[in-house]
């Protein structure tokens, strides 16, 4: 059994609403870990926006995507949080005294008092392609054949 890491909060999701945590738990004092399926910070918006122009962002008229990550990033540097990224969060049970037994995919445990999940639409995992058949209706149906996709 592997040593848990311990810390107050452990964020599951590294994304600007992740990050977003870090910030506000850091000016409370609460420590935080920060958990990631992919190998970089800023999620989604990273992936999705990393160098077209965001225009919902409040304050910021328009800033791509990796702008974002880096400007959150470094508000949230006096905080010193630690990073786990490519790690898919695959258990998580209570313990005892209200904490928590978290484990990665990869064999990371934490224990820790609160879990935020920022995690977004969830981990960039391929999705199986779906192959959608068309049927037809019988020859002995009366009336013309219909089609109709099934799912």
């Amino acid at each position: 059994m592997s040593t848990s890491l311990q810390t107050d909060c452990l964020i599951i999701g590294a994304g600007p609403a992740g990050l977003f945590q870090v910030f506000e738990l850091g000016l409370r004092e609460i420590s935080t870990r920060v958990v990631d399926a992919l190998p970089f910070a800023g999620g989604q918006c990273v992936e999705l926006y990393g160098d077209k122009p965001i225009y919902d962002i409040p304050a910021l008229p328009a800033c791509t995507g990796r702008e974002l990550t880096e400007r959150l990033l470094a508000q949230i540097e006096p905080f010193a949080t630690t990073f786990h990224f490519d790690q898919l969060v695959s258990h998580v049970a209570p313990l005892a005294g209200g904490r928590f037994d978290v484990r990665t995919r990869a064999g990371l445990a934490f224990d820790c008092g609160a879990i935020v999940l920022a995690a977004g639409v969830g981990a960039f995992v391929p999705r199986a392609r779906v192959r959608r058949r068309r049927w037809r209706a019988s020859s002995h149906t009366p009336g013309r054949a219909r089609s109709r996709r099934h799912r």
